[in-house]
C-alpha cells in the first residue's frame, strides 16, 4: 500500500510541477509580448509667418490655388477682394501641432504665375487640427491657426464637395 501512496504522490507532485511550469512559461511569454512604452518624440514648433510676408502676399497676390489631396477637386480664387479675404483667414498665432494629423490638401499663393508661398493646409475639427503648415525652401518653415472666418470657408468647401458626390 505504501508503494501505491509513493506513486501517487510522486505522479501529484509531477503533474503539479509541470502544470507550474506552464504557467510560468505562460507568464514570461506574456512578459515578452507585452510592448515597450511607445516613445513620445515633442511635437515640433514653428513660429508664426512674419507680417511682412502676410502685407506683402495681401498686396501682391493675384492668384491662390487649393489642391486638396482626398478628394476629386480643387478651388481657384483670381478675384482681388477673395483673395485677400482668404489672405485674412491666417491668424497671427501659432498653433499647436498635432503629430497625429494629416494635411487635407496645399494652398499656392501666386504672384504673376509664381508660387509665392506654399502651406499645407491642416482642417480636421474634430481633432483640432484647424492651422496652416508654411514652406520656406522646400521645409516647413511657419504655422499658423486659421481663423474663424476661414474655418466657416473650408468647411463650406468640403460641405459643398460631399453634396456634389
Amino acid at each position: 500500500m505504501n508503494k501505491y501512496l509513493f506513486i501517487s504522490l510522486l505522479l501529484t507532485s509531477l503533474l503539479y510541477s509541470c502544470g507550474s511550469d506552464t504557467a510560468s512559461e505562460t507568464d514570461s511569454a506574456t512578459a515578452n509580448t507585452t510592448p515597450p512604452p511607445a516613445e513620445t518624440t515633442p511635437a515640433p514648433t514653428y513660429p508664426s509667418i512674419p507680417a511682412d510676408t502676410i502685407r506683402a502676399l495681401y498686396n501682391e497676390c493675384d492668384y491662390i490655388d487649393y489642391v486638396f489631396y482626398y478628394t476629386n477637386f480643387s478651388v481657384s480664387q483670381k478675384e482681388q477682394r477673395d483673395i485677400q479675404t482668404a489672405i485674412t483667414y491666417i491668424a497671427s498665432e501659432t498653433p499647436q501641432i498635432n503629430t497625429n494629423c494629416q494635411p487635407v490638401g496645399r494652398v499656392f499663393y501666386q504672384v504673376n504665375g509664381e508660387n509665392r508661398l506654399e502651406a499645407d493646409l491642416y482642417f480636421n475639427p474634430n481633432q483640432g487640427c484647424i492651422y496652416y503648415l508654411f514652406f520656406q525652401d522646400g521645409k516647413p518653415a511657419y504655422a499658423n491657426r486659421i481663423m474663424p472666418a476661414g474655418i466657416d470657408f473650408y468647411t463650406k468647401i468640403f460641405q459643398s464637395a460631399q453634396s456634389a458626390q
